[in-house]
């Protein structure tokens, strides 16, 4: 069972005349993902999360669930890295020995998440749960904008960006609204590909409930993923998409509504153009400068192998004349190269060239947009311990929406929502 309090029933379901009727089940995974959606950052120093803190117990749960080689396992894929750093030399023994329990604890964590997930056979309903939940947390925020609560809920660029004006975006209790951006994105595809697949008054109404909070935060990166990964997604599966009246309808709606929000002036609008005009240098941070900063850190040992974990937090960015003043590469890609090397650069991309082969993503609409947001989210920004990113490569290799098969003959109709 899935559900507590009324096992079976759906959190949200239509009547007759299309009347809204309120369950009292939910999801049993749904304290866990609140959580972590939620509040997995909240209250602690920057850089820690509640994820790390609670991998011990984690692993003791997997270790009870018969999953007893886990830690041999990490290092075993490690190795080869583990050996060549005790080889060449580290700056600190002590931030390497940090950084690798971190990034143990992130293992931990991906994994529990995972599996727990694939345990589950109405993850849609969990989905469901989240995006009402957060489209409630969105209300309150908006409520909360003349109240001291602003500063913590909402992101002022005026804090941060040197000459920049009072642009307000959502963040609630996430680190920085990109982040909480990257948080949505996979209930904002969900919610998207439904409506596609079907149009009905309910699965529009959950598109609006995630589409505005995500739209409030006001992330160019991840707005830009949306629709590349959305656009992607439907090519694979045009004939049977576009062939419908519901759909073409839904398109050009969605086209009005962009043409409208960048074509008046409203906070949108005024956020792009500052990403484009270069006002917002966040983007060239998370692309350009990172990887320039990677190289610097790579260098310093070896560009091969790369400096080793934790080793890039110790150099010193501010002679490169690029304003990089953070201690943490926000790019996956550049993080990789830093402190793993070229070598830790090939196994990345050979790994996922190997499991987009052998998992078939293109397969599945859902499971294609979620590689897409991946691939692009770590060229684009997140760092080597990012919980997030780690999750959205198993949204794209795992097949737990198989309701959302591109090729109508492998759609299971017995799990349709």
């Amino acid at each position: 069972m899935d559900s507590t309090v009324n096992p079976g029933a759906g959190n949200l379901e239509y009547a007759k005349g299309g009347i809204p009727s309120v369950s009292l089940s939910f999801h049993r995974y749904l304290p866990i993902a609140v959580l972590y959606f939620f509040f997995n950052a909240a209250g602690l120093p920057t850089g820690l999360f509640y994820t790390t803190l609670f991998s011990p117990f984690l692993y003791v749960w997997l270790y009870l669930k018969g999953h007893r080689w886990l830690t041999a396992k990490f290092l075993l894929i490690l190795s080869p890295f583990l050996v060549a750093h005790l080889i060449i030399g580290v700056t600190s023994a002590i931030y390497y020995l940090r950084s690798l329990l971190l990034l143990w604890s992130v293992y931990i964590a991906v994994f529990a998440f995972c599996w727990a997930l694939t345990k589950s056979h109405t993850i849609d309903r969990l989905v469901d749960q989240l995006i009402l939940l957060n489209f409630l947390a969105g209300v309150v925020a908006i409520l909360a904008l003349p109240t001291p609560l602003r500063p913590i809920l909402w992101h002022d660029d005026a804090d941060t960006i040197v000459g920049a004006s009072h642009l307000l975006r959502l963040n609630l209790l996430s680190t920085e609204p990109s982040a909480y951006a990257l948080l949505m994105l996979p209930l904002l595809m969900f919610a998207s590909l439904r409506l596609f697949d079907k149009v009905n008054v309910r699965n529009c109404a959950y598109l609006l409930m995630i589409a505005i909070p995500f739209l409030l935060c006001q992330s160019f990166g991840g707005i830009s993923m949306y629709m590349a990964a959305l656009g992607i997604s439907l090519m694979t599966s045009y004939r049977r998409v576009f062939r419908r009246a519901n759909s073409l309808v839904i398109l050009l709606t969605c086209t009005i509504l962009i043409v409208v929000l960048l074509g008046t002036h409203n906070p949108i609008s005024e956020r792009v153009l500052q990403v484009v005009t270069g006002g917002d240098s966040s983007s060239k941070s998370r692309t350009i400068f990172s990887f320039v900063a990677a190289y610097t850190v790579a260098s310093s040992r070896s560009l091969l192998w790369g400096a080793g974990l934790g080793q890039g937090k110790l150099i010193d960015f501010s002679d490169l004349g690029i304003g990089f003043v953070v201690n943490v590469i926000p790019n996956a890609t550049a993080g990789t190269f830093a402190e793993l090397g070229i070598v830790g650069v090939l196994f990345r991309l050979v790994a996922e060239v190997y499991l987009f082969i052998k998992t078939k993503p293109y397969l599945n609409n859902f499971r294609l947009a979620m590689f897409v947001v991946a691939f692009i989210a770590q060229l684009t920004g997140s760092y080597l311990t990012n919980v997030q990113e780690y999750l959205l490569w198993f949204l794209a290799f795992c097949p737990i929406f198989p309701n959302l098969e591109s090729r109508p003959h492998n759609r299971e109709e017995g799990s349709r929502i």
